[in-house]
């Protein structure tokens, strides 16, 4: 454990990064095609690799306290940021309770609608929370993504909605045969706010430590109302993608 801030500092400018994400992308390419092949088993094992990685581990805490737009955003626990030190405190956390990890109490921010008389509830977790969240989300993305169908666009790694866009256009425009072209808009209302637990549940692709901190982490967000159902809205979008794939699997 390194708490000297100024050895932390410049041991943490010095990591391989380079090096993290071409180890990270290897393991995550070898989940993807053992799911591909229909080899569960062997795809678990590698997602438990994956979470045991240290290349990973460095990578979510990374993305979570210096590249994502939230990353000052305090949790529960009213921490807004990680000095160097801290940040190497947390991956040793991460290195010892991944495959346990037990979910905080989530901070709940009002955000009103665009009718200006409703309103939906954003839940952020803490630092080290959301930090497990990628982590997992290393592990379980590349599972999903190989089970996913070509043109499905929504949170996606490397698509968006200019990729749906110019699927639109390719098969909408006045060049392309058919006279009963159409585009058919559907908005689940409250989809993420009702979806169930159990199916979230039977349908991830993961081992049983990405699969008991998961669950914990949708019982932190739920509402007492509804506890069987409901995902959290907030942290680093990470299992909310993860949320969408086993939709995806319906």
């Amino acid at each position: 454990m390194i708490r000297h801030s100024y050895e932390a500092s410049e041991s943490w400018k010095t990591l391989p990064w380079k090096k993290f994400r071409r180890d990270l992308f290897r393991l995550q390419k070898r989940v993807f095609k053992a799911v591909q092949a229909g080899n569960k088993r062997k795809a678990m094992f590698l997602q438990r690799l994956i979470l045991k990685s240290s290349s990973a581990r460095f990578l979510a805490i990374r993305q979570v306290t210096q590249l994502n737009a939230g990353k000052k955003t305090a949790g529960i626990d009213g921490i807004k940021s990680l000095d160097f030190a801290g940040r190497f405190d947390l991956e040793d956390l991460l290195r010892k309770s991944s495959g346990n990890w037990k979910h905080q109490g989530l901070r709940e921010i009002p955000i009103p609608k665009k009718d200006g008389t409703t309103s939906r509830m954003l839940k952020i977790p803490t630092i080290a929370d959301r930090a497990w969240q990628c982590l997992a989300k290393y592990a379980i993305e590349p599972a999903h993504e190989a089970t996913f169908h070509a043109h499905s666009y929504g949170f996606r790694p490397g698509r968006s909605a200019h990729d749906a866009q110019k699927l639109l256009f390719l098969n909408l425009c006045s060049t392309r045969d058919g006279i009963n072209k159409r585009v058919i808009e559907l908005d689940i209302e409250k989809c993420f706010d009702r979806i169930s637990h159990t199916t979230i549940m039977d349908n991830l692709i993961a081992p049983r430590g990405i699969k008991i901190g998961i669950f914990r982490c949708l019982k932190a967000g739920t509402s007492p109302e509804f506890s069987e159902q409901g995902t959290p809205q907030g942290g680093v979008g990470a299992l909310r993608g993860a949320w969408w794939y086993c939709l995806g699997q319906l």
